[in-house]
């Protein structure tokens, strides 16, 4: 079988489109993708060389039938006599879904200038021709149609996928490939290798005679001790003029200032505020006594008048 679509884009986008194993799959007509089968890389080949498979489930109708194929597809690139890509290589296996039969798909896709054809339409020198080529054979259901309805079939699947691919590169349009040099020409050859460095030099220190100015030496924090004492300087810094006897003079005295003035303030000062003693208790006085004794003891003597008083009566 032998048919050629046409596509109204630049040739370059049209090969850029076909190496996208994942706008091919969307541009498959009945073709429903596996979720883990999405453009898997063969075995074998090299990281970024294009070749890659598809697996999932395809319904096709032939002669005015419908069958369902499980299957894979695969799709490599094809290097021409100069070493530059000339057109993929398409090869199916599929079994039916319902049945036994099998299906194999051999075929050639080879992206032309439309100018390079013998096309009648006169818009066609703009956009590229698809040249496909190439050979279906199965058993089961695809076996009992006529090789008519088969090549019809065949020829309507490779329209409704040049017109799903034109449509998809009018919605979403393939990167422009740069040329030699440009910043992702790598990417197409080897992947993964980084961009080139700007070559700009970067901003360096300041130029001029502030820059080589030693910087100030910073001063040296005063030394002040516990209570605010001035604490001499170290017996290491003799070395910068003072006397090492001098030094310990003066050592000795701070030691005894701090060690006298920390005495006096426990010894006489007493504490204030929340750490200050509690006063003791006033003792009671003789009049607040009588004030709650002298009833009393009239109470009593009462009681015992009247007490004798109901004795006596009795006698």
């Amino acid at each position: 079988m032998e048919h050629e679509v046409y596509i109204p884009f630049p040739i370059g986008s049209v090969r850029a489109a076909l190496a996208d194993h994942e706008r091919v799959a969307r541009c498959v007509p009945g073709l429903q993708q596996d979720a883990e089968g999405a453009a898997a890389p063969e075995q074998g080949a090299a990281p970024g060389a294009g070749g890659g498979s598809l697996t999932g489930r395809m319904r096709v109708r032939i002669g005015g039938s419908t069958i369902t194929y499980r299957g894979s597809l695969a799709l490599t690139p094809r290097e021409g006599a100069d070493g530059v890509p000339d057109g993929f290589a398409v090869e199916g296996n599929g079994a039916e879904a319902r049945g036994s039969g099998t299906v194999k798909l051999v075929l050639t896709v080879v992206p032309r200038p439309a100018a390079e054809t013998d096309a009648a339409d006169t818009g066609a020198a703009d956009g590229t021709r698809l040249v496909c080529s190439g050979t279906v054979t199965g058993t089961g259901r695809i076996g009992d149609v006529e090789d008519r309805a088969a090549a019809a079939a065949g020829t309507r699947l490779l329209d409704r996928f040049g017109s799903a691919l034109a449509d998809g590169l009018r919605d979403d349009p393939p990167p422009v490939a740069g040329g030699i040099g440009a910043p992702g020409d790598n990417e197409r050859a080897i992947p993964g290798i980084p961009e080139p460095e700007s070559a700009e030099p970067g901003p360096g220190p300041e130029s001029g005679p502030e820059s080589g100015a030693a910087p100030e030496p910073e001063p040296e924090p005063e030394r002040t001790g516990l209570f605010e004492t001035d604490v001499p300087p170290s017996s290491l810094d003799s070395a910068q003029g003072g006397a090492p006897g001098a030094a310990e003079a003066e050592a000795a005295h701070a030691r005894r200032t701090m060690i006298g003035r920390s005495a006096e303030e426990v010894d006489h000062a007493p504490p204030r505020g929340r750490y200050a003693p509690v006063p003791a208790p006033e003792p009671a006085s003789g009049a607040a006594t009588l004030r709650w004794a002298a009833p009393a003891a009239a109470v009593v003597v009462a009681g015992a008048v009247v007490l004798s008083r109901a004795l006596r009566r009795r006698r």
